[in-house]
């Protein structure tokens, strides 16, 4: 997982933009990314597992904290993402007793990808 980790911060285009309990950044992620590996031979298609990751990458980010998956809730995914397009990511957390509420939505070209929900909690490092 750590090495899926480095191909998606590698895949970054834009510095990470982060506001009071949110943020947004940018992936364009080429037709060698290894996440596109098998999903589907001559089709690429982003998994939905990855880009529910690339939301708790940012959320990590974002609270400057390892955080733990508990639960994807709310999830649509609603266009693909082929390779080399420029993937939008926004995600806003919200904190209660040790748990994340995180809240992402991908974007290509101004065309909603994915929305979804993420249940994290606190982890030590």
């Amino acid at each position: 997982m750590n090495q899926m980790r480095e191909a998606i911060s590698q895949a970054a285009v834009a510095p990470l933009q982060v506001s009071s309990g949110g943020g947004r950044q940018q992936y364009r992620f080429g037709k060698n990314f290894a996440g596109f590996s098998g999903h589907f031979p001559d089709y690429p298609v982003l998994p939905a597992v990855l880009q529910s990751l690339l939301g708790q990458i940012l959320a990590e980010q974002i609270v400057g904290r390892p955080l733990r998956f508990q639960a994807l809730q709310q999830a649509k995914f609603t266009r693909q993402v082929r390779p080399d397009e420029l993937l939008d990511v926004t995600v806003e957390c919200q904190q209660q007793d040790g748990m994340y509420r995180c809240k992402a939505i991908l974007t290509v070209a101004d065309e909603r990808a994915a929305q979804f929900v993420l249940l994290l909690e606190e982890r030590s490092t």
